[in-house]
C-alpha cells in the first residue's frame, strides 16, 4: 500500500509540473521576440531619431558656415545645437534599448555587450586620430571641417556593418553602407559638403530604414 501511495503522490506530482504544450510554444515565442529585439542594431525609432539628429545637428554646422570662401569654424550656436541633438538622441536610443533588451540575459545579453564595445572602440579611435591631426598642426579645416563630421562616423557605421553581416541583417548592412558611402563623397566637397551633404544623405538613408522596418513590423502583425 505504501508503495502504491507513493506511485500516486509522484505521478500527481509530476502531472502538476508537466508544461503544457501550449504554455511551452507562447514561452518559446517570447523568448524569440525577446532575442531578436536584442539585436535590432537600429530600431525605426531609434533610427528615425537619428534622422533628426543629421538634419537638425548637421544642418545648423552646415548652416553656420554656408557661402564661407574659407572655413574659419562654427559658432558656438551651432555646435551646441549639433550637441543637444546627439543628447537628445542618446536618450531616447537608450530608453528605446531598455526596453527592448528587458528580460534579455545569458548568452544574447554578452554578446549584445560585445558588440556595443566594438563599436565604440571604432568611434574612440577615431576621435583619437581627429585629436592627433589638431595636435601635429593639421589645418582646422580639415581636422573639424572634413574629418570631424564624415571619418568618425564612417567608422561607427563600418564597425555597424560588420555586426550586421556576421548576423545576416541585411536592412542594417545596407543602411551601414550607405551611410559610408554618403560620409566618403561628401568629403570631396570640402568642409560644407562635409557637413551638409553627409547631414541630408544620411538623414535620407535613416529615414527609408525606418519607413522599411515599420512597414515590415505591420505586415507582421
Amino acid at each position: 500500500m505504501d508503495e502504491t501511495g507513493s506511485g500516486r503522490s509522484n505521478e500527481a506530482f509530476d502531472d502538476r509540473n508537466e508544461l503544457d504544450p501550449g504554455d511551452a510554444a507562447l514561452l518559446v515565442e517570447q523568448t524569440a521576440r525577446q532575442a531578436q529585439r536584442a539585436f535590432d542594431l537600429v530600431s525605426p525609432v531609434a533610427a528615425a531619431v537619428g534622422a533628426g539628429v543629421f538634419l537638425v545637428g548637421y544642418g545648423a554646422v552646415w548652416w553656420s558656415i554656408r557661402g564661407e570662401a574659407t572655413y574659419t569654424g562654427s559658432p558656438g550656436w551651432a555646435i551646441g545645437v549639433l550637441y543637444g541633438a546627439i543628447g537628445v538622441a542618446a536618450i531616447v536610443g537608450g530608453t528605446v534599448a531598455r526596453r527592448a533588451t528587458a528580460g534579455v540575459r545569458g548568452r544574447s545579453a554578452r554578446r549584445q555587450v560585445a558588440q556595443a564595445v566594438a563599436v565604440g572602440a571604432a568611434g574612440i579611435g577615431a576621435w583619437m586620430v581627429q585629436g592627433a591631426l589638431l595636435h601635429l598642426g593639421v589645418p582646422a579645416e580639415i581636422v573639424y571641417g572634413v574629418y570631424g563630421p564624415t571619418v568618425p562616423l564612417i567608422a561607427l557605421a563600418a564597425a555597424g556593418a560588420g555586426v550586421a553581416a556576421t548576423r545576416e541583417r541585411w536592412p542594417e548592412l545596407w543602411l551601414s553602407v550607405a551611410i559610408i558611402a554618403v560620409a566618403s563623397l561628401s568629403t570631396f566637397f570640402g568642409p560644407q559638403g562635409a557637413w551638409g551633404l553627409t547631414g541630408l544623405g544620411a538623414a535620407v538613408a535613416l529615414l527609408i530604414y525606418a519607413s522599411a522596418m515599420w512597414r515590415r513590423r505591420a505586415a507582421k502583425r
